[in-house]
């Protein structure tokens, strides 16, 4: 089957004054399926591979990279936030890197050649926004929300990415670490925590009930966690979580009610349902601000 994706577009837009909003603290977006069901992986562990050999820039070796990518697993993972029982295990592969696909493998990719959706034979179906940094796809069952399978791609066609921490001479550059930590919110099931109101599409709620702020009425703290869908040369605010984005990781994922072991393997993944059960998928977008003012890219929801 055909993995169906819908990406979400991301507009340019002044960033008005920004507004505090009365809002509830530590409040989370998540990906849901039509029937209301939030998106969420049903096992301990969930493996990720990366392949850092297509990254060809030379602010970065292949090590650097697969570090940024496993410092971006642990900050969601429970060594760093007790409160949960989720494990991110990242491994990193000299294979050839695969196409982005509903295949049971979660990949972290680096694209340098294009920035499109591939077909299976590699050609593109669809073009990418190119002031996207980065997209995420999460494939799940469309009724219960289960994740069975996520590709991270990172844009490196059209931006230029370092470790800003370890050489500050490069903060002109994007920070890699920094744009797969926000990935990886996404890739656990969890969505923006804004909202583009010229999308077209109803306002989602938090898990506490309240409406998404508007990306250009975002409060500080909304501006200041992980999850939200931007981010400046440089940056590096989103390696760190949030309170908002740890009440997602540990609301969904939460350490005293782990899932039960399946034959036996508690970090194995459910086996998926048939076919036509896996259908609603999760887009993840995160844009750069650029310009000689700031402005935001707002997220068209799925």
């Amino acid at each position: 089957m055909t993995r169906s994706r819908v990406a979400a577009v991301l507009t340019a837009t002044a960033v008005a004054t920004v507004l505090s909003l009365c809002r509830p603290a530590a409040a989370y977006v998540r990906y849901k399926t039509d029937s209301g069901n939030g998106f969420s992986w049903g096992q301990i562990s969930v493996p990720i591979t990366a392949y850092p050999d297509d990254f060809v820039q030379p602010t970065m070796t292949a090590d650097q990279v697969g570090s940024a990518a496993l410092d971006a697993a642990n900050a969601w993972s429970s060594g760093e936030n007790p409160c949960t029982y989720l494990n991110l295990v990242l491994s990193v592969s000299t294979d050839p890197t695969p196409i982005p696909a509903y295949d049971h493998r979660n990949t972290l990719v680096f694209r340098s050649t294009s920035w499109c959706q591939l077909a299976a034979d590699g050609t593109c179906e669809s073009d990418y926004d190119t002031m996207a940094l980065a997209v995420t796809g999460d494939t799940a069952n469309k009724k219960t929300g289960q994740i069975y399978d996520s590709d991270i791609e990172i844009n490196t066609l059209d931006y230029n990415w370092a470790d800003v921490t370890a050489d500050a001479s490069l903060s002109n550059d994007m920070d890699l670490q920094n744009a797969i930590t926000h990935e990886m919110g996404h890739l656990i099931g969890l969505d923006h925590t804004c909202f583009n109101p010229l999308s077209g599409l109803p306002q989602p709620t938090d898990n506490n009930g309240q409406p998404v702020p508007d990306c250009d009425q975002a409060s500080l703290a909304v501006q200041a966690t992980t999850m939200y869908p931007s981010a400046m040369m440089g940056d590096t605010q989103k390696r760190t979580l949030a309170p908002d984005d740890q009440a997602g990781l540990c609301g969904i994922y939460p350490v005293d009610d782990p899932p039960q072991p399946a034959g036996g393997c508690a970090s194995c993944a459910t086996v998926p349902a048939p076919v036509d059960g896996l259908e609603l998928v999760g887009f993840g977008i995160f844009a750069a601000l650029l310009a000689s003012g700031r402005r935001a890219r707002r997220k068209a929801r799925r």
